[in-house]
């Protein structure tokens, strides 16, 4: 059995988000964006970035990165044991990438030393798609594929979970402001 490589991030690879984050200034840490967050990743990595997240860790600090992960991403509480306070106390910009967000490509990362590697974490609810059978595919019996390299259980949950701790953040952050 060969070692994990958070690096490298395998065609098939499913149920992984992968965190990093970063204590730069302000003025530098308002470059990176979900669009432009690969080139910190290393040459040639495609990111679909509708999937990567990043935000300053304030916006969360009110139900903490453990919790936002957990409801946010369906980690499982298991994975998080022992991370939790650490987890809590990151500061700067938070950056948090699904294994989906790789477009399903093999690629290698060789993240920028702006980039502080956190951990990889695994999504409770990921399985492995079931493999298919050449013969029933070549006879039309199975349905068309639906675009995902692999189901995505409870995804609507989650990001309403999601939704809703950054709203309810935003609105602690306002009521503090105002």
């Amino acid at each position: 059995m060969t070692a994990f490589d958070p690096n490298h991030v395998a065609a098939t690879e499913f149920g992984k988000v992968r965190l990093f984050s970063t204590e730069l200034d302000p003025e530098d840490a308002a470059n990176i964006t979900a669009q432009n967050v690969q080139r910190l990743l290393g040459d040639n990595i495609t990111l679909d970035s509708a999937k990567v997240e990043v935000f300053p860790s304030r916006a969360i600090e009110s139900i903490g990165l453990r919790q936002y992960m957990m409801s946010g991403y369906g980690i499982a509480a298991s994975n998080l044991a022992g991370k939790g306070a650490a987890l809590d106390a990151l500061k700067g910009l938070i950056v948090l990438i699904p294994s989906s967000a790789f477009k399903g490509l093999e690629q290698t990362l060789d993240p920028n030393p702006a980039l502080r590697f956190i951990g990889v974490f695994t999504e409770e609810a990921a399985a492995a798609p079931a493999p298919m059978s050449p013969h029933k595919s070549a006879q039309g019996d199975l349905p068309p594929a639906k675009g995902h390299a692999r189901p995505i259980p409870n995804t609507g949950r989650s990001w309403i979970g999601a939704l809703g701790a950054l709203i309810i953040a935003a609105m602690i952050v306002l009521f503090f402001v105002l």
